[in-house]
């Protein structure tokens, strides 16, 4: 059976209901927008999360922490490191990139990042899924031994290289076909010797591999290499740098020993493509006031290291170059992956 209705007695609740639901659509749309037109002139109004593409204690970690504690100051929030580490960071990587453009999701970007887009199919494009807003330091790199090893030169263990190419074997921190691992393969392609890379995951694992005598010698960072060296628990045999630096003036560089080669390797801070201008710029200017910093200078002093600030137009040119030179280096060394056919 069907009940007829009189339309009339539904129309005065009907009206209110609609009024209701369109105040209620108009206050969302109202409060939308509002949030819309301030979050930059307030921003940031709530923490900030830095990915980190390396474990706790890493070269990576130790800068970006550093540097986060005084840009912290002009941000007035507190700027949260999360570890996504393995893989050559892409985890981390990834998860800037399919994080909101909203500034408070922020990424520690390397050549690393450059690079992993080239080695392996990974689901980001290290040139259009980021803003590379600015860089922090350079990461200088050496060729060390342990202290008991018995190498006191570069000249003593390229001679034991050449006798016995088979049982060299070096570390290489963040992986294959990183800085350390390129630099050393030009090396070694120059000698036409077939040494063999060892990846870890970072410097301080692969510092862990070369003290336990598990590598006749490595290229690591100074950061991580620098305290060992003062404990006596390494010995530096040379600089992968362009010029000797202060803390070791007996040390030479790569270069004077013969080898047109070097390590140019700034870190820095980016975020997911799409970020509001004014955000990029209070991002890049905290972190630049970072960089001038006693603390910051001191902490990379203590290994020899120098701030590197570009600003994010520098940066981003920096990594356009750089993304050139790694991808002719890997293909080089038949480590780029092979482009599928179209």
């Amino acid at each position: 059976m069907t009940v007829e209705r009189d339309p009339r007695a539904l129309r005065a609740p009907d009206l209110r209901r609609r009024r209701i639901l369109q105040g209620t659509l108009a206050a969302g749309v109202a409060g939308w927008t509002g949030i819309a037109s301030a979050s930059p002139a307030s921003y940031p109004s709530k923490p900030l999360k830095l990915l980190m593409p390396s474990p706790p204690g890493s070269t990576f970690d130790g800068i970006g922490r550093a540097a986060s504690i005084e840009a912290e100051k002009i941000l007035g929030q507190p700027v949260i490191i999360e570890y996504r580490s393995g893989a050559g960071g892409t985890p981390s990587f990834v998860q800037a990139k399919n994080s909101a453009p909203d500034g408070y999701t922020l990424v520690i970007l390397s050549l690393s990042t450059l690079r992993q887009p080239i080695l392996e199919d990974v689901a980001y494009d290290a040139l259009k899924d980021f803003i590379y807003i600015a860089s922090l330091a350079e990461i200088n790199f050496g060729v060390l031994v342990p202290a008991d090893s018995p190498y006191r030169s570069w000249a003593e263990l390229l001679a034991f290289g050449r006798a016995y190419p088979d049982k060299v074997s070096y570390g290489c921190p963040s992986g294959l076909g990183n800085s350390a691992h390129i630099f050393m393969a030009e090396v070694a392609a120059k000698e036409k010797l077939g040494w063999t890379p060892v990846p870890y995951r970072a410097s301080s694992d692969c510092m862990t591999g070369l003290l336990s005598g598990q590598l006749t010698f490595s290229v690591d960072t100074l950061i991580s290499a620098a305290p060992q060296e003062r404990a006596g628990k390494v010995r530096l045999l040379a600089m992968a740098t362009n010029k000797r630096l202060e803390a070791w003036p007996s040390i030479p560089t790569m270069r004077e020993l013969g080898y047109a080669t070097s390590i140019e390797s700034p870190i820095g801070v980016g975020g997911p493509v799409g970020m509001d201008p004014q955000v990029v710029r209070k991002v890049q200017d905290a972190y630049h006031y970072a960089t001038q910093q006693p603390s910051f200078i001191n902490m990379l002093a203590k290994s020899d290291s120098r701030p590197w600030y570009m600003d994010a137009q520098e940066f981003t040119r920096f990594a356009r170059r750089a993304e050139n030179e790694q991808r002719e280096l890997l293909v080089k060394y038949g480590l780029a992956k092979k482009r599928a056919s179209t």
